[in-house]
């Protein structure tokens, strides 16, 4: 009789939005503990915290004098 091959099974595909929280969790963890203690880790959360809240950085301002002349362009 031929010995029984238990056959493997494949995890299932985690969700890409579970993983990126999980990510994200596990660095603002990291960095709230340790304080920015200037490891790898925290130089990554550095880099995701940056793109994250990028969207809410204000551009530079422009001094009025240097707007007239393009708006008058614009125009």
């Amino acid at each position: 009789m031929a010995p029984q091959v238990e056959q493997q099974r494949i995890p299932e595909v985690a969700a890409e939005a579970d993983i990126l929280r999980e990510q994200l969790d596990y660095l603002i963890s990291h960095s709230n503990g340790n304080a920015q203690c200037g490891c790898s880790e925290c130089r990554r959360y550095g880099r995701v915290r940056a793109a994250l809240l990028e969207i809410f950085i204000e551009p530079p301002r422009s001094k009025v004098q240097e707007m007239a002349p393009r708006l008058a362009r614009a125009a």
